[in-house]
């Protein structure tokens, strides 16, 4: 199990942080995901052997957001 912190630009509102956790819960692999606004950050716990970031990356995009950075 893994853990990264994504930046996110373009999220406004509580719908926006729904929208962005939904996205990445559907992604197989993906365990849990919590989104704070107020940072524009969403943290990911996943399987690395199921799924990665660049796969996180193109879901935020297709949800409307974009995701600047991972750590």
């Amino acid at each position: 199990m893994k853990t990264s912190e994504l930046k996110i630009n373009g999220m406004g509102c509580a719908g926006c942080v729904n929208t962005v956790e939904t996205a990445l819960t559907e992604l197989e692999g993906v365990k849990n995901v919590v989104v704070d606004l107020g940072e524009g950050k969403a943290k990911v716990d996943y399987d690395e052997q199921q799924v990665d970031t660049t796969q996180f990356g193109k879901a935020i995009e297709n949800a409307g957001y974009e995701m600047v950075s991972e750590r």
